[in-house]
């Protein structure tokens, strides 16, 4: 992982911000003024003149410009009405640029969809940096690599091993359908406002296949979210939530799991062994 050193822009807030448009903590907005972060971005994220990049959150439109000299098209999406007004005349200049006005965590990705697979790279909110991600894991076959800006402790959390105090059903989500790695940790002195913590910049490659045999991804991920619903349960009564109780005993005992065994400690073969027998035992109820 690789660690930077600090080269700031020529501030954009002093272009696109007033007193009436400060960063709002609410949304998590800390833009990113660091420009040997965005050559490392290019770096990470191998862009080229080909690719066709979705940003979520394009704030004050630093990365959002870098993109749009790199790659054939940026989809920016921006959810701040105030910020989207004021990205509409900064970049107006740029022809391969597609400002959209909407919610990350309510857009129909594949309308922006063209003939090819995109790339997403992202500075995300981080307020809401892991239902994005969810999202993200959701749409996955429309997308070829995610590059994404996070807080260090979700980045941590979701390249987490089981048994860790971290390890969560994130961790088990994205790792089965994405190959995960840490690539870059960003100090908060890289950003405007300074965020209070660490900053990891992560990187997503969906799997052609999942990386373990799963029938049904519904009930996989279904099984996966109520084992962690009560971390301090076992995993024979988070399973309760879903299932009647005679049908987990002998979803567990099939799977060869200790009842008595808390999610933390399962891996992603484990669940999946859960997932398979809840599938030929329950159904897809």
């Amino acid at each position: 992982m690789k660690v930077t050193k600090s080269k700031k822009l020529n501030s954009p807030k002093q272009i696109l911000l007033s007193d009436e448009t400060f960063p709002k903590k609410s949304l998590g907005q800390n833009f990113l003024i660091d420009l040997e972060v965005l050559n490392l971005i290019e770096e990470i994220s191998e862009l080229t003149k080909n690719d066709e990049v979705l940003e979520i959150g394009a704030g004050l439109g630093t990365l959002t410009r870098f993109l749009a000299v790199r790659t054939k098209r940026v989809v920016a999406v921006e959810k701040d009405k105030r910020l989207f007004e004021k990205l509409k005349e900064y970049l107006s200049q740029i022809s391969n640029i597609e400002l959209i006005l909407d919610d990350a965590l309510k857009i129909d990705f594949k309308r922006y969809i063209k003939r090819k697979k995109m790339k997403v790279v992202s500075n995300l909110p981080y307020s809401v940096s892991s239902p994005i991600i969810i999202r993200l894991l959701e749409n996955k076959d429309l997308f070829s690599v995610l590059v994404l800006m996070i807080q260090r402790e979700v980045g941590e959390r979701i390249s987490a091993k089981p048994g860790g105090k971290v390890y969560g059903s994130i961790s088990v989500l994205a790792q089965t359908f994405m190959e995960v790695s840490i690539e870059l940790l960003v100090p908060p002195e890289a950003f405007w406002p300074k965020p209070r913590v660490d900053s990891v910049v992560m990187k997503f490659v969906p799997y052609r296949t999942p990386k373990i045999e799963i029938s049904d991804e519904k009930i996989f991920k279904k099984v996966v979210r109520a084992s962690f619903s009560a971390r301090r349960k076992i995993i024979g009564n988070t399973l309760c939530s879903i299932y009647p109780k005679e049908a987990v005993e002998s979803i567990l005992k099939s799977s060869k799991i200790d009842r008595k065994r808390r999610a933390e400690t399962l891996s992603i073969v484990e669940f999946g062994r859960l997932t398979e027998e809840a599938f030929r035992i329950y159904g897809d109820h």
